[in-house]
């Protein structure tokens, strides 16, 4: 985060070594985030929309669950900003998953269809991914 005289003004996000479609979303949700800071919108009014939004794959930031990247931005930004006001976070602590299947959430990840529970595996009926324990 960035920081002029009227508050925040810009965000640098990066993810790993990971390049491809997830860092150049990733790029482009910054950039944005960037510009409607820049332009005055309300910070709160970005994490309200930010936060959330979900992704296949599930991520951890300690005890809280992280939904996608613009979720993980959003989070960023709430915790940044309720430092700088000496708040107490507003995220939701949540039990971590006893394994990575745990992780993989309603969608798949390559098609979008729904995966199911199978004998130690999550299985996608409309494209056939799977991932095993």
């Amino acid at each position: 985060m960035e920081e002029e005289a009227l508050g925040v003004c810009e965000v640098f996000t990066a993810r790993g070594k990971a390049g491809g479609c997830a860092a150049s979303q990733l790029e482009a949700i910054g950039r944005l985030v960037s510009i409607a800071l820049r332009a005055g919108i309300n910070p709160k009014s970005i994490i309200k929309h930010l936060r959330g939004i979900r992704c296949p794959e599930i991520a951890w930031s300690g005890s809280v669950q992280i939904h996608s990247c613009a979720d993980a931005i959003g989070i960023a930004l709430e915790r940044y900003l309720n430092a700088k006001e000496g708040k107490e976070s507003q995220t939701e602590e949540v039990r971590k998953p006893q394994s990575k299947l745990e992780c993989l959430m309603g969608a798949c990840p390559f098609c979008g269809g729904v995966v199911e529970h199978e004998g130690g595996c999550v299985v996608c009926k409309v494209c056939g991914f799977s991932k095993c324990a």
